[in-house]
C-alpha cells in the first residue's frame, strides 16, 4: 500500500521508492510523480511493479532532471521528443522496461555520467529493430563501472563478425588488410576495440555456454575490461540445445596470450554443468587472473555425481595464475 502523503509536505524530498507485486493504483502513481516533477530536489527515484500491466510514465516524470538514480521494473518508458535525457544520471536500471531501440539509444547517449547500468528485458519489452552492437552501446557508455544484463538484451546488443569488421575498417591502415579480413566472415573478434577500462564488476543472467552468441559476449565483455574485479555469470543451460563445432573450439582455438586479468578478484558461475565451453572459460580465466582468490560455481542438479566428480577432478587440476585463488564448489 502507499499513499499521497509525500505530496503534502513542505520538506524537499530527495528520494521516493515504491515497489509493489502488481499494478494497482496508476491514479495515484500519476499524482506522485506529478507532485515530485515540481520540485527540482529528488535525486533517487524507484518504480518496481512486480506483475500485471506496465506503468506508462507520465511526460512530467521526464521532468525530474535533478535524478542521479533511477531504477524503473515493468513501466513503459516513452518520452516527449523534447527529452534530452537525465543528464545527471549515474545509476540506470531498466527491469522489463517497454522501450523502442530509437529512445533507448537516444536517452543513454544523452546520460554521459552513467557508472552504474543495468538492463533486464525480454522481447516483450526491448520492442524495434535493435540495429545496434557492443561497440555502439558503449561509446554512449564511456564510464560505466557496474554492468548487469539478461540475455535478450545480449542477443539483440551483440557483435558479429561482420559489424566487428565494418568497425575495423575504420581503424585498419591499408586496403590489402581491409579486403583480406572483410573476405572472411568466419574471423571471430577477441576482444572489443575500445577497451572497458572503467568497468569492475560484470553480471550476466540468463546465458548459456552452448550458445554462440552468449559464449562470444562474455569473453568479449571479460577480455575488454583489463579493470575488471568481479564476475558473475548466472548460466541458463539448455541439455537439449546441440552445440556447433564452432562454438566448441571458441575458446580454445583463439589466442588470448594478450589478456591479463590483473585486477579479478571473484567470479561466480551459478547452474554450471560439465560442457566443454563451460570449461574452457573457467580454465581461461584461472590462467589469467593473478589476483584471483575466489571462484565460486554452483553445479546444475542435472549434473550426475560420476559427472560432478570427473569435473571437479578437472577443474582442481587447471593452472592457476594466482596461488591463493581458491575454488569453491556448492550444488543447486
Amino acid at each position: 500500500m502507499f499513499t499521497l502523503s509525500c505530496c503534502y509536505t513542505k520538506a524537499p524530498i530527495l528520494e521516493f521508492s515504491l515497489c509493489v507485486s502488481e499494478l494497482c493504483s496508476c491514479g495515484e502513481i500519476d499524482q506522485i510523480i506529478l507532485h515530485l516533477s515540481r520540485s527540482a530536489t529528488l535525486k533517487k527515484f524507484t518504480l518496481c511493479i512486480g506483475s500485471g500491466d506496465d506503468h506508462k510514465l507520465l511526460p512530467a516524470f521526464f521532468n525530474l532532471q535533478q535524478s542521479m538514480v533511477l531504477e524503473l521494473e515493468n513501466c513503459a518508458f516513452k518520452p516527449p521528443v523534447t527529452f534530452k535525457g537525465f543528464s545527471k544520471l549515474v545509476s540506470l536500471s531498466f527491469n522489463n522496461v517497454s522501450i523502442t531501440a530509437k529512445v533507448f539509444h537516444r536517452f543513454i547517449f544523452n546520460c554521459p555520467q552513467l557508472k552504474d547500468f543495468t538492463l533486464i528485458g525480454d522481447e516483450k519489452h526491448l520492442m524495434g529493430c535493435w540495429n545496434s552492437d557492443f561497440a555502439e552501446l558503449f561509446e554512449s557508455l564511456p564510464l560505466v563501472e557496474h554492468l548487469c544484463m539478461s540475455w535478450y538484451p545480449i542477443k539483440v546488443i551483440h557483435i558479429t563478425p561482420r559489424l566487428y569488421l565494418i568497425q575495423l575498417e575504420r581503424v585498419l591502415a591499408t586496403e590489402k588488410i581491409r579486403h583480406k579480413l572483410l573476405a572472411d566472415l568466419s574471423v571471430m573478434p577477441r576482444k572489443l576495440l575500445t577497451s572497458l577500462v572503467h568497468i569492475k564488476y560484470l553480471h550476466l543472467q540468463g546465458l548459456s555456454f552452448a550458445r554462440e552468441v552468449d559464449l562470444l559476449s562474455a569473453l568479449l565483455l571479460v577480455t575488454s575490461s583489463p579493470n575488471i574485479e568481479t564476475i558473475i555469470l548466472e548460466m541458463q543451460p539448455n541439455p537439449t540445445e546441440a552445440m556447433s563445432q564452432t562454438v566448441m573450439n571458441l575458446v580454445d582455438h583463439q589466442e588470448y596470450s594478450y589478456v591479463i586479468l590483473d585486477h579479478l578478484r571473484a567470479i561466480r558461475i551459478t547452474n554450471f554443468t560439465n560442457v566443454k565451453t563451460g570449461m574452457d572459460f573457467v580454465k581461461l580465466i584461472l590462467a589469467k587472473s593473478p589476483m584471483l582468490k575466489i571462484v565460486d560455481i554452483e553445479i546444475n542438479k542435472q549434473v550426475d555425481i560420476h559427472g560432478e566428480v570427473k569435473m571437479l577432478k578437472e577443474l582442481l587440476h587447471y593452472p592457476r595464475a594466482s596461488t591463493r585463488a581458491e575454488i569453491r564448489f556448492e550444488r543447486q
